[in-house]
């Protein structure tokens, strides 16, 4: 199949398919074209011993240095996902002006809570350490995920077990849960039954006040993540004092508020321009 047939039939199925699994989500990010102005700048970076324990460096093709640091997390309902599937949201965030790290972390059921948490904080722990040889400034931190990914950003950012001594600037949120105890479907149940008190799994109730600026994006059409997850932690951010900035969509689906920073997809929705107008607001 070539690129044009393979765009066309996404375009016919929707962008929930091109998302729904990683053989197409492969296939997706191997045919989609990718920002120009971008590139892969390093690839499989260890931060620990084991073969899901890498990440990948994306920036702008000029070369600019002292960027600021965006770490993405993919999603995946945190039992699949590769960050080799993902070159285009590395690619579509450094043509903004990032260096961009897209970590892998272990999945279930090889790990539960909180492995995949202190797998992520390792990933960002090591970038802080090292970023600066592709250019980037570690004292611009911004997290960034959608879905799972999302939880995992925000949980780092809120819960001060993970990062304690490093400072994030901003946290972006794609279709995030947030705030989904008791448990209803097979993924929150085989990710986080196990652990005895669960309320220490809903980043809920880790809000605090912080110094980081928080962006929340969210659709309403939604059905895998609803939206009162971001709509709720909006609300008990800022009653903490937090500053946090909600956006919301309508018609669109979970994946679609990834799925539109690709080149194909921007017409979906202005998600890449909202996160950079978030973003370029912070100075």
């Amino acid at each position: 199949m070539n690129k044009r047939s393979f765009l066309s039939l996404i375009g016919l199925t929707g962008l929930a398919s091109a998302l729904a699994g990683c053989n197409t989500l492969s296939a997706f990010n191997t045919l989609t074209p990718k920002d120009a102005d971008s590139d892969r700048l390093a690839q499989n970076i260890a931060y620990g011993d084991g073969p899901r324990q890498t990440y990948d460096v994306y920036g702008p093709r000029k070369g600019a240095r002292n960027l600021p640091v965006i770490v993405f997390f993919y999603g995946g309902g945190w039992n699949s996902g590769s960050k080799d599937d993902y070159a285009w949201m590395g690619r579509a965030l450094a043509a903004l002006g990032y260096i961009v790290a897209v970590p892998d972390y272990r999945l279930v059921p090889q790990v539960r809570y909180p492995d995949f948490l202190t797998d992520s904080a390792a990933a960002v722990r090591h970038v802080t350490r090292h970023i600066h040889e592709q250019g980037g400034d570690a004292g611009q931190l911004i997290l960034m995920g959608h879905s799972a990914g999302a939880y995992n950003a925000m949980m780092l950012t809120l819960d001060k077990a993970y990062l304690p001594d490093i400072a994030v600037k901003a946290t972006i949120g794609l279709s995030g849960p947030y705030d989904f105890y008791p448990y209803d479907v097979d993924s929150t149940i085989n990710a986080f039954g196990q652990w005895p008190r669960p309320q220490e799994t809903q980043p809920i109730h880790h809000v605090r006040t912080l110094d980081t600026r928080f962006l929340l994006i969210h659709s309403r059409a939604d059905t895998i993540a609803r939206v009162r997850n971001s709509e709720v932690m909006a609300q008990k951010l800022s009653a903490s004092g937090n500053k946090v900035t909600l956006k919301l969509y309508d018609e669109i689906s979970h994946q679609d508020t990834a799925a539109a920073f690709s080149v194909p997809f921007r017409n979906k929705a202005p998600v890449r321009k909202d996160v950079a107008d978030f973003l370029m607001a912070m100075g």
